[in-house]
């Protein structure tokens, strides 16, 4: 009999450790009701707040069936100061996922149940807490260091790193994975500021363009890739997530306003010989750069045998293979 009590005991403890105590990764939820589900701490085009801002956000999720006040609960990105933001007197609803912006603009409308802690998170990875009315910490994630737009999300009973967010929806998708590719083989090959009649698109446009190629042997597939014209803004334009096939080539659209058209990739920037830079890069560090030169109508500015040289006859997608100049009326390339 006193094994048997003995046995019991020590199966309590376990349960009671699996779900009181955090696990080796400094996770931690007190129950299975009421936690953070999910967060972002690189917001770049997930989702935007009521200000239009990408900033970065916390999901609550209440598994219970009734709502729950959170007056005088906590966040906090610091677990030996938990108490850092408080909640107002906001009801979460059952089975309700709840968004609180991470951007440091500490305020909240009521109404429309939008808030935003006073703290913002690092995407170098830091602590997360959530802490009751009682101050007892109910969720804790230690999260780490976290790419754009990658989530670290709770399912199947543990935190997992997502390749995209799911704010206020039920965490799905495919696990995020590091990417061991070579981005630095990504270049900008060709470009043209004032296309008219040269080039023209799937649906008969003729934008200015950019064109990029992989000066690889694998195809490379652009993920969390940004292409801008100011190195002081390198998540200008995100490119949504295409391969370029090994020695091919993309290109990039620049109509300078949205034309939410399907295939191809469109910036909702322009491109102009008054701007100083073309740039891809990480959103972080520069891959890709090349300095926009003044250039006449339908004429491309592209690297021809490690030469940047103008070309009459642009080759956007190909190899830059005509006729080049060192200057337009100037000296041709190939004499």
């Amino acid at each position: 009999m006193k094994k048997i009590f003995m046995i019991i005991c020590l199966f309590v403890l376990v349960i009671l450790l699996l779900e009181f105590f955090p696990n080796l990764k400094g996770e931690y939820i007190m129950t299975d009701k009421l936690y953070i589900s999910e967060m972002m701490a690189s917001n770049y085009a997930t989702i935007k707040d009521d200000d239009g801002d990408y900033s970065d956000y916390i999901e609550i999720y209440n598994g219970y069936n009734n709502s729950i006040s959170l007056k005088n609960y906590y966040l906090s990105d610091s677990e030996f100061e938990t108490n850092k933001w408080s909640f107002p007197d906001i009801e979460i609803q059952g089975h309700e996922y709840l968004i609180v912006y991470a951007s440091g603009k500490d305020k909240c409308d009521l109404e429309s149940r939008i808030c935003h802690t006073n703290f913002k998170l690092s995407s170098k990875g830091e602590v997360l807490t959530l802490t009751d009315n009682n101050g007892n910490i109910i969720s804790k994630i230690t999260y780490p260091k976290m790419d754009t737009d990658v989530s670290f999300s709770y399912k199947d009973r543990q935190y997992i790193l997502f390749n995209d967010g799911t704010p206020g929806k039920k965490n799905k998708g495919e696990k995020f994975k590091t990417s061991n590719i070579d981005y630095s083989k990504i270049k900008i090959n060709e470009y043209m500021t004032d296309n008219k009649r040269s080039y023209y698109d799937l649906y008969g446009n003729y934008f200015d363009w950019v064109e990029l190629y992989n000066d690889s042997e694998q195809d490379i597939t652009l993920k969390n890739m940004f292409i801008t014209d100011n190195e002081s803004n390198l998540k200008k334009f995100k490119i949504k997530e295409t391969i370029i096939s090994k020695k091919g080539y993309l290109i990039v659209h620049m109509p300078g306003k949205k034309v939410g058209f399907d295939e191809g990739i469109y910036t909702d920037f322009g491109l102009s010989s008054d701007d100083k830079k073309i740039i891809i890069s990480d959103g972080k560090k520069i891959i890709d750069e090349v300095e926009i030169v003044e250039l006449k109508q339908d004429v491309s500015y592209g690297k021809k045998n490690d030469r940047w040289q103008y070309f009459t006859t642009p080759t956007p997608g190909y190899e830059n293979n005509t006729s080049s100049f060192d200057g337009i009326g100037g000296k041709n390339g190939n004499a």
